[in-house]
Order: C-alpha cells, then structure tokens, then sequence
C-alpha cells in the first residue's frame, strides 16, 4: 500500500504518477507491465517509486483493490439513506456500471486483466478481494432496502448479495456481450463498440435488470 511519502507529494505529481500506472497496466499484462516505464513517463527517477511503494505487486494491488474501486463508486454512485427511492437508485446505479465501461474503459481493463484466470500467480485472488469489497457494499444498500420495506424482511441480505451480483454481474455482462456480438476485452479496446452501448440501450437493459430484482427481492 502507498506510504505516506506518497500521499506527501503535490497534488498534481500525484495524480500523474497514477495515471500513468494506470494506462501502463490497462495497455499490458501485469508480468509484462513496467515501473521503469511509468517513472520515464512521468519524469522521475526509478528509484523514487520505491518511497511510494514496496514494489510493482504493491503498486497494482493499491491500484485493484483501492483506487479503481474508488473512482468507479465516484462515477456510479452509492445508495444511501438519503435516496427515497429505492428502486430507481438501485437502477441507476445498474445503468452507471455499465456506463462506466463505456467511460472509463481503461480503468474497466484493468479489473478484467485481474479477473482471467490466465493471470500472473502474483495477481491471481485479487480480483476475488474486489469482488468482496463489492459485495459488501451491495449488502449494506439492500439492508437499506429492507428497513425502508422496499425489500421483503424475508429476504436474507448475505444471500441476496449474490443473487443480485448474479444478475448485474456476469449475467447483464453475458447480455451486453450478446447485443453488441463482441467478447470484454474487445469492447473494451474498441471506441466503436462502446459507443454502440449508448444511454439508452443501457437505461432498457438496467430496466430489465432491475425487473428481475425486484421479483425476487420486492416487498
């Protein structure tokens, strides 16, 4: 994880230095990924990456498991007590994820290189640790659910975490595939395929998404 060298430099050294791991990490494979690339660009010495982190695992793992989850909650948002309506922000949220491939492919690169199976034994079972922080994050929005009664007080949160993940995981992945007849990864390295993923087929996808939530979960 980051040391508080790290968290020390300017702001904007900062968010450059990110950046450019990011795009180095989204463009190549984790064994083929480069610090000595990311200091080059930004304009550091090699050296200087040792006093941010330990090392090139340590780096991708804040990056997975920390700021790429960060920012794809700042883009599609959390529901919170605030929401009055439980349903249309749980819908929003559905169409937000999938906007966020469409916005932030790289990011999205990133959590899909961690996730095959092929992947470095270094990485392997990082992506099952973003996938929990996920998966809790859902349950406490559907504890949210149950006590504001859009949700029924039968249903047990820790199992419907999965059900729903089910369905807006790979199962609405699996259907967005089929609409736009590509395989992830060549979506998300292609602009014109994204672009085929406009607002509107994602607003009617979450709708159904959420149809089928709400059959097996509403009050």
């Amino acid at each position: 994880m980051p040391t508080p060298t790290f968290f020390r430099l300017p702001d904007e050294k900062r968010e450059r230095f990110v950046d450019e791991a990011i795009n180095e990490f989204a463009d190549r494979s984790y064994a083929e990924a480069s610090l000595s690339q990311i200091v080059k660009r930004v304009g550091i010495a090699k050296g200087s990456v040792y006093q941010y982190f330990a090392d090139k695992l340590d780096l991708y793992r804040w990056l997975l498991i920390e700021e790429v989850p960060r920012r794809r909650r700042e883009f599609v948002g959390v529901i919170d007590d605030a929401d009055t309506d439980f349903w249309a922000a749980l819908e929003t949220q559905i169409e937000r994820g999938m906007a966020f491939l469409v916005e932030h492919p790289k990011l999205a690169r990133i959590t899909a290189a961690a996730a095959d199976p092929t992947a470095h034994e270094e990485v392997r079972g990082l992506h099952r640790a973003v996938c929990q922080a996920g998966e809790a994050e859902l349950e406490r929005s559907l504890e949210r659910g149950i006590r504001r009664g859009a949700i029924s007080k039968d249903v047990d949160p820790k199992i419907a975490v999965h059900f729903v993940t089910a369905i807006t995981g790979p199962g609405l992945t699996n259907v967005v595939l089929q609409e736009l007849g590509a395989d992830l990864h060549e979506i998300l390295a292609s602009d014109e395929l994204r672009r085929k993923l406009d607002p509107r087929r994602r607003r009617r996808l979450a709708k159904q998404a959420l149809l089928l939530i709400q059959r097996g979960l509403g009050a």
